[in-house]
């Protein structure tokens, strides 16, 4: 494959563990294909209109007791979550030799977010943001993304990593699917596999699949593995993906499949997903 996919990576980063796993997935992902990495911190806008107000409060979670919020304190805070951010980006980066850039914006995180990352090929976001509860729910920035952006957007959790296992590329006679299987097969590595879930109910789909990858194969020696699942609901793909035990999950957004049923997928996997446009 001589045409370059992604050349530029933006990860979103606030500290919190989500956002670590995401850098550490952008930052693989980058020096795997020699992209640039594009590190992004928001201060919330709304954290310090919250701080302003007369009756705002913060509670301890140690003592549970209370102290008035002074915004000039958030301000700080914001700024020190700021470096350290740059630092986890630098540390990051120049440890696999990365070309990187990092942004300090401030407004409303996702509006913001959306606006710093087209310039990427790839947006990397934790799943959630720093709730601990969210194991597998959606935040509302990863879910903005997954609606407004226009670029690859990448969603990731502690715990696993984009190079874990296999990858899984869902299959059918869509353009969605093919740009979907391109862009996987640029990011797998030397000896990758690749799980192709192939969900046209036409019997003879398998066989074009196998047809359409070999020839974007060209010669490479990565082994494929194909399962016809023809599934219309989210839930039954979740499971099924969940029994083969595979890595990275690309979908190809526009494909055949209802778009329900791809939200409902997404909602209900625990691996990294890719969403490819």
């Amino acid at each position: 494959m001589t045409h370059r996919i992604i050349h530029s990576i933006a990860v979103a980063i606030d500290c919190s563990p989500h956002s670590k796993a995401s850098l550490e997935a952008a930052a693989e992902m980058a020096a795997r294909l020699k992209a640039e990495l594009i590190g992004i911190f928001v201060e919330d806008i709304n954290l310090l209109r919250v701080a302003g107000l007369p009756f705002a409060e913060e509670v301890r979670l140690y003592s549970s007791t209370t102290a008035k919020l002074d915004t000039a304190q958030l301000e700080r805070l914001l700024r020190l979550q700021a470096e350290q951010a740059r630092e986890l980006l630098r540390h990051t980066a120049e440890a696999r030799t990365l070309r990187h850039t990092f942004r300090v914006l401030r407004g409303l995180v996702s509006e913001q977010i959306m606006l710093a990352a087209p310039e990427a090929d790839m947006l990397v976001l934790g799943r959630s943001g720093r709730s601990p509860s969210c194991r597998k729910g959606l935040g509302s920035t990863a879910r903005t993304a997954l609606h407004e952006c226009k670029m690859n957007v990448m969603l990731m959790r502690p715990g696993v990593t984009a190079a874990e296992g296999p990858l899984l590329v869902l299959c059918d006679d869509s353009e969605a699917s093919k740009r979907a299987l391109r862009t996987a097969l640029e990011i797998a590595g030397p000896t990758s596999t690749l799980n192709l879930l192939v969900t046209d109910p036409d019997p003879e789909a398998i066989g074009h699949c196998k047809q359409e990858t070999d020839a974007m194969l060209n010669g490479r020696t990565i082994e494929a593995e194909y399962y016809h699942i023809p599934f219309t609901e989210g839930k039954q793909l979740a499971s099924f993906i969940r029994m083969i035990d595979s890595g990275l999950v690309v979908i190809g957004e526009g494909m055949n499949l209802p778009a329900e049923t791809l939200r409902e997928l997404i909602d209900n996997i625990d691996y990294p997903v890719l969403v490819v446009r």
